[in-house]
């Protein structure tokens, strides 16, 4: 949990203990204007630095409990549950259903010359050279992989400004590395939904928090429904103005979250 989150988390809990007609700072900034460090008299001066240290203390005290609470609160299933709607990287939908599609509804072209898929390993056919050229930044490859993986190619998606690369782990199961330049959660498409069930994960991706899930949206004729999946993992993390995602579909003991954090901090 980083900073952000914690603050957050905190500042829900402070308006659960106060009173919402309450606010604490300018009656401890009262407290320490009516008790001034440096008083005229030494008697008075005197007690004015014993108030001070007695309203320290107090504040100190607060604080203490405030955190204290914050903790136990979060050692509770409750708690727990409120702090994975703290979300960076992911957004939960309202449920975990969600109404047909429009592209569901596109009607299936004819036959013809078939349109590449960049968000495939099938039309991967690029090196990771001719998509920097593309996409006009530095699109940063794992030092390290599982023995399992094998590059295969890389793809730009202009569009969306996405570069990707591809590695097989058998067939059409394998891993994404996905990237893009990031300014805003409004613009980022590596940012996507997930079920309003599922359970994200904080790691720590060197100095970087990043997010992790396992699951997908199955498509029905009802619409997507997502399923906690364990054969498609997740982790997304941001740095440097880029957004990062790194996806691997196939077996669970393949290739695992630890796999996939080590693989984000060989990044370069």
């Amino acid at each position: 949990m980083n900073e952000k989150q914690l603050a957050h988390i905190l500042s829900h809990l402070a308006e659960e203990l106060v009173p919402a007609d309450v606010d604490l700072w300018p009656a401890i900034r009262k407290h320490f204007e009516a008790h001034p460090r440096h008083a005229h008299r030494g008697d008075n001066s005197m007690k004015a630095n014993l108030a001070q240290r007695r309203g320290l203390r107090l504040a100190s005290a607060f604080l203490l409990v405030v955190l204290v609470l914050a903790a136990l609160l979060l050692a509770t299933p409750q708690g727990r549950a409120w702090a994975q709607e703290v979300l960076q990287f992911f957004s939960r939908a309202g449920s975990d259903t969600l109404p047909v599609q429009t592209w569901q509804l596109t009607p299936v072209p004819t036959p013809g010359t078939p349109t590449p898929d960049l968000s495939s390993i099938l039309d991967a056919h690029l090196n990771v050279s001719e998509v920097e050229a593309q996409a006009g930044f530095d699109v940063l490859e794992p030092a390290w992989l599982p023995d399992s993986l094998t590059f295969v190619g890389a793809t730009y998606e202009s569009e969306k400004h996405i570069a990707r690369i591809f590695y097989r782990y058998v067939e059409t199961n394998g891993l994404v590395v996905e990237q893009e330049p990031f300014q805003g959660i409004e613009d980022c498409e590596l940012c996507s939904l997930v079920g309003a069930s599922a359970v994200v994960e904080s790691v720590k991706i060197g100095v970087t928090t990043g997010e992790y899930v396992e699951g997908v949206w199955n498509l029905t004729e009802k619409g997507p429904v997502w399923v906690p999946d364990p054969y498609l993992k997740r982790l997304r993390w941001q740095a440097n103005g880029i957004a990062f995602e790194i996806l691997f579909m196939g077996p669970p003991e393949a290739v695992t979250k630890e796999d996939l954090v080590a693989i984000a901090r060989s990044l370069k």
